[in-house]
């Protein structure tokens, strides 16, 4: 049970007792909070892309800036901030673009401890802390910035605010989780490794969509399967539609499993298949494979292969 306004009725309601008693005997032994449920490990890797609107600055606290997905630096230079646009709008080419992204992760806020129990999480400045990834000028005038032992990027002084918040003046700020949630990625947005893991990941939804969508089965995106009028009973249909998905493609993975077990218990393990004498000893021309141990010869040598460079063996 999750504290919230209507939970707190059940238990000074009619049904309080027997809602103390599930709650004594769950696995906690107390009620969940909000922060229980931001804190769950919900079992999924976070990717989401942006529409447009919402590239580059999206609003902030304590003076830091939230920029697709993560706290930076009020000071983080604007050709990084905007990295993302200009390459939409085709000013950057890719390569161009993973390096400025690259150069933006220096201007990142340093996680400091991990989120409380309230729910809110401590950063701190890029220029603090025992691995400081910026320099700047007004930690430097403030003589709090880090030794620094190896040249990193400056903050440039006209990027310095004006008016320095919170996390320009102290050395670490409270931020609370849930208004980072939203737009939390599990790779830093724009770099090649969250290019890969988000385009596999789209595609493979795209798919069970299209599965869900073809006629057949489910076939959800006709409207026979839900010729109830309301937009509720439509989404009770298409809900009992999803499940039933989800379950043949449970059942098949299922079946798939139970009939390999028993093939593999039957027949012993699958055999190793057999290589051919040609393809162990000799170049074989049909594959234009070679050998175990024999290096493909370099182009532009000419000359007939032999038995010393994975050929046949000569006639004589």
């Amino acid at each position: 049970m999750i504290s919230t306004p209507m939970g707190q009725q059940e238990l000074n309601g009619e049904h309080g007792d027997i809602m103390r008693a599930m709650i004594e005997s769950s696995g906690t032994g107390r009620i969940g909070t909000p922060t229980d449920i931001a804190e769950f490990n919900e079992g999924f890797t976070p990717s989401t892309d942006y529409r447009v609107d919402r590239l580059g600055v999206q609003g902030g606290d304590h003076g830091a800036k939230y920029i697709e997905g993560a706290a930076y630096c009020p000071g983080t230079p604007q050709p990084l901030r905007d990295a993302t646009k200009d390459q939409l709008s085709g000013l950057l080419d890719k390569e161009t673009y993973y390096v400025r992204i690259k150069e933006r992760k220096a201007f990142q806020l340093h996680a400091k401890e991990k989120p409380d129990a309230r729910g809110r999480t401590v950063l701190r400045c890029p220029a603090l802390g025992p691995c400081p990834s910026v320099t700047c000028p007004l930690r430097e005038l403030l003589n709090t910035q880090t030794v620094v032992d190896k040249e990193r990027p400056a903050v440039d002084p006209d990027d310095v605010p004006d008016f320095p918040d919170k996390i320009c003046r102290q050395h670490s700020v409270s931020f609370e989780v849930a208004k980072m949630r939203r737009q939390q990625q599990a790779f830093d947005y724009g770099t090649k490794e969250w290019d890969e893991f988000h385009t596999h990941s789209r595609n493979s939804i795209e798919s069970l969509n299209a599965q869900v969508k073809a006629g057949g089965t489910e076939d959800i995106e006709s409207a026979g399967r839900r010729r109830l009028r309301g937009f509720g009973a439509a989404q009770i249909i298409v809900t009992l539609l999803l499940t039933n998905f989800n379950i043949r493609k449970i059942a098949a993975f299922m079946s798939d499993k139970i009939k390999e077990d028993a093939k593999r218990n039957a027949l012993g393990e699958p055999t190793v298949a057999i290589i051919r004498r040609r393809d162990r000893e000799w170049r074989n021309p049909y594959t234009d494979t070679y050998p175990p141990g024999v290096a493909r010869p370099e182009k532009g040598k000419s000359g007939a292969l032999t038995d010393e460079t994975g050929g046949p063996p000569l006639r004589q």
